[in-house]
């Protein structure tokens, strides 16, 4: 889950119900029933969410520590210590499936983004996902980047470079062992899936016989519109609807063991292993979902909950998520009879919190300190070098030599496509709300690494400096339009004041302003200029953006009614590229925004 935007909110109607049934590993048999019987054959489902590369021990800001009952606080976390939590598991099982919820990459520990998730793929194939749902940031490049690269090996890019590493077994990348699958994610053209929308698995039920279990996965509905995994080409239909659709198809193919595993979720209190007036789309899916549904596993949230909820027939059914970064692992366990039905009576689910009191499994945690190492490596790569400072000290225009730098860099990005090619570009230095994508300086003076030298910028520093994981988009957006987003760079606040949220404008443009006039007429359009050109309000532009910012996550909404997108490369990939096509820069003059007198 990207958690730069606020969590929504949904109180259902099955939340009052369910309060009274939320508490860990909850059993809605009777012990009679209970009682393991001969003619049932068990399946063992394993579960986590949101992984997201964090390979080592996690720390608290990265969610190393939950809480359990009674407020109890574990420390969890770190991909040695999930490996033998899982080995023990899912020792003498026969049937167990281990299976993701999505966002098991787009890594966020340097180590792992750098390498283009490959880390964290050879770190899943290690631990044996069979499969996972293509979650949000499954789809934080392409789809073809998905299928073809992480999915089968195929290198993008410059092999060793971009993609394509050597492994710590000493191999090239060679891609998932598991499976990719989703069902409201889809072309927006023809509605067909992107991916398999459900995967069959076969269990075994003894004297040569084989039951098969259904898995709809699904994501969050937002996904192709979300900052980062922003696909103009997708759009994504109804969870409930889709969830319904395929547990019939499934059922007409005679599978009657459905699971839904999905991408999104929902908030139930703090407890990683019970549940309390539960909020959130999960909830309102576990609602409405059919009833032939056995189980809904969660994610996307980044909470922790086991819960059983009624299902539309008011039979309980599990409903669970499984936080993020590794903390717990989710263990629902059902029996399925002769003909392969779930016996809803018998289903049981627990949390287990992943805690560090076990031991290491050596070899998951060599895979996790040879990425460490190599991260270190490739942070210390020398990539360009820098003639003087470019900081994000911004004069009275709110200009400043790092913006500029990230502006031009975006325009160039834009460029280099055909689809993309843009007449201007925009960066927002200092928002009044949200991320900001240009975190860093790029200095003359030799850093803290000891691979570091005066004028020299490392691969790590340009890597922190500008981007946040964003596509680049162009876009098409009338004169008038890109007038009022120059006008909501002074934002009038709750309290009266005025606050000034400047954008870094490309090379090519130029524009006064008058800060004595109202806010909402400072900038006179015939002073602004674009290649020369004077500002025409009623032509159409092709504007070069992040996505976070022409979505309104960063407050400018005049950027929202933009026209035709296309998707360019990611922010930080191509301020790598852009740093390798001009190995030395020196920063320009300000001057593009000028303070009228």
């Amino acid at each position: 889950m990207d958690t730069r935007f606020r969590r929504r909110t949904f109180l259902t109607a099955a939340g009052a119900v369910a309060t009274a049934t939320a508490v860990g590993d909850l059993a809605v048999a009777t012990p009679a029933a209970a009682e393991s019987a001969p003619e049932y054959v068990d399946v063992q489902l394993l579960n986590i969410t949101d992984f997201h590369g964090y390979m080592q021990p996690t720390t608290p800001g990265q969610g190393g520590v939950i809480t359990g009952a009674d407020g109890a606080k574990l420390t969890v976390g770190g991909a040695g210590y999930i490996a033998t939590h899982l080995a023990r598991l899912r020792e003498g099982k026969k049937n167990s499936i281990f299976f993701s919820s999505g966002d098991n990459f787009a890594g966020w520990p340097f180590e792992v983004d750098a390498h283009d998730n490959e880390p964290t793929i050879e770190m899943l194939n290690h631990l044996g996902l069979d499969f996972t749902t293509v979650g949000n940031h499954e789809l934080d490049k392409s789809r073809g980047f998905l299928i073809d690269h992480i999915d089968k090996g195929k290198p993008y890019g410059v092999v060793g470079r971009d993609t394509s590493f050597i492994d710590s077994s000493g191999q090239r990348f060679r891609g998932a062992n598991f499976r990719f699958y989703n069902g409201n994610i889809v072309w927006a053209e023809d509605e067909r899936p992107i991916v398999p929308p459900y995967n069959i698995e076969w269990v075994d039920a003894g004297r040569g016989r084989r039951l098969p279990i259904g898995f709809i996965n699904l994501a969050v509905e937002d996904t192709p519109v979300g900052s980062t995994s922003y696909q103009p080409a997708m759009k994504s239909l109804g969870i409930v609807a889709t969830a319904n659709r395929y547990a019939a198809e499934l059922k007409r193919k005679g599978v009657h063991a459905i699971i839904v595993n999905i991408h999104e979720g929902g908030y139930a209190g703090d407890d990683y292993n019970a549940g309390n007036n539960p909020t959130g789309p999960i909830f309102d899916l576990a609602a409405n979902a059919s009833a032939d549904i056995a189980a809904i596993v969660a994610g996307h949230w980044h909470c922790r909950f086991n819960m059983m909820l009624p299902d539309p027939n008011g039979v309980l059914r599990p409903v669970v998520e499984a936080g993020n970064h590794g903390q717990v692992i989710s263990e629902i366990n059902l029996k399925l009879d002769r003909s392969g039905r779930v016996v809803r009576e018998l289903t049981r689910s627990t949390n287990h919190a992943m805690t560090r009191d076990v031991p290491v499994d050596a070899e998951a945690q060599y895979i996790a300190d040879y990425w460490s190492a190599q991260g270190k490596r490739r942070y210390a790569t020398p990539l360009a070098r820098v003639t003087a400072d470019f900081t994000r000290v911004q004069d009275a225009a709110g200009e400043s030599t790092m913006g500029n730098l990230a502006a031009d860099y975006l325009l160039w990005s834009a460029n280099r496509k055909r689809d993309g090619r843009a007449d201007l570009a925009l960066i927002a230095t200092k928002p009044t709300k949200g991320s900001v994508a240009i975190a860093a300086d790029l200095l003359f003076a030799k850093g803290t690494n000891p691979s570091d030298t005066d004028g020299q910028i490392l691969f790590g520093e340009a890597w922190n400096a500008v981007g946040y994981g964003n596509p680049v988009l162009t876009v098409t957006l009338s004169g008038e339009a890109l007038r009022q987003a120059l006008e909501q760079q002074w934002q009038t606040q709750a309290d009266g004041t005025v606050k000034f949220a400047p954008f870094a404008v490309s090379a090519n443009v130029r524009y006064g302003f008058d800060t004595s006039k109202p806010v909402g007429s400072r900038v006179d359009p015939a002073g602004v200029t674009i290649s020369g050109e004077t500002l025409d309000l009623s032509a159409d532009y092709r504007l070069a953006a992040l996505a976070y910012t022409l979505i309104g996550a960063d407050g400018y909404s005049a950027l929202t009614g933009f026209t035709e997108p296309f998707r360019g490369e990611r922010d930080r990939e191509g301020f790598i590229a852009y740093l390798r096509e001009h190995p030395v820069l020196t920063p320009a003059p300000l001057g593009r925004a000028t303070p009228v007198a």
